[in-house]
């Protein structure tokens, strides 16, 4: 039993609906384009983008924000396969012009996002792929890492399961999803006593977690048993 981030695998809201700054900026375009981004509309938004970037193909905030908007129309329709293929196309194309980490990070979300949906339709090795390719981009963000394992995990890839965990726990170290998960391939590979561990940490976190409770209990009967069978 793992699980995935409760939230994380997949929400873009957050970076999409973020506030968008237009560095000296003068297209009005880019401007309408803008608001109506952050009013969540964005077939408007497509459209005032469009129109900046017909006069200045080269214009950074209307690339960024084109790529923002077909974001939101994927995330509005997950089978609409071409809004994040262009989405990441005019992203790739703002990063060009202007590189930055805060691209990079959208196209991390981007590609967790992807694999996310690519795992609901049962394609294991397209999301992994996906996946890879978000912490490609943002090696610092720990939900496509944990998502990751967790592919690895099932697919009894045990120890590229381990890399990838321990990596996100480096960068999380209270997260709870990440310290069950990591805990459920200590116990599957036999080591009742770090998984017992883990679980003791993400206990602390989540004391009412269910899941958490009930796996800590059964590794700390587990460690009891075997006590009892080496005592003299």
């Amino acid at each position: 039993m793992v699980r995935c981030q409760g939230t994380a695998l997949l929400t873009l809201s957050l970076c999409i609906l973020s506030v968008f700054i237009l560095s000296g900026c003068t297209d009005s375009n880019v401007e309408k384009g803008a608001s109506c981004l952050l009013l969540g509309d964005h077939v408007m938004a497509r459209e005032f983008f469009a129109k900046a970037l017909a006069r200045d193909p080269r214009n950074y905030e209307a690339r960024l924000g084109m790529g923002k908007a077909l974001l939101q129309a994927a995330a509005a329709d997950e089978r609409d396969t071409s809004a994040w293929r262009d989405a990441c196309r005019h992203l790739f194309a703002a990063r060009t012009l202007r590189p930055s980490g805060g691209i990079n990070t959208l196209l991390s979300q981007a590609w967790s996002e992807r694999g996310r949906v690519l795992v609901q339709n049962h394609d294991t090795v397209a999301a992994l792929e996906a996946l890879m390719q978000a912490i490609e981009y943002d090696p610092k963000r720990y939900e496509p890492l944990n998502a990751a394992g967790i592919i690895y995990f099932r697919m009894g890839e045990t120890q590229k399961a381990s890399a990838l965990l321990s990596k996100a726990l480096s960068l999380d170290s209270g997260n709870v999803t990440v310290l069950f998960n990591l805990g459920m391939i200590r116990w599957h590979e036999g080591d009742i006593a770090d998984a017992h561990g883990l679980w003791l940490r993400a206990l602390k976190q989540a004391p009412r977690d269910e899941a958490v409770l009930y796996w800590f209990a059964t590794a700390e009967k587990r460690l009891r048993q075997d006590a009892g069978s080496t005592a003299p």
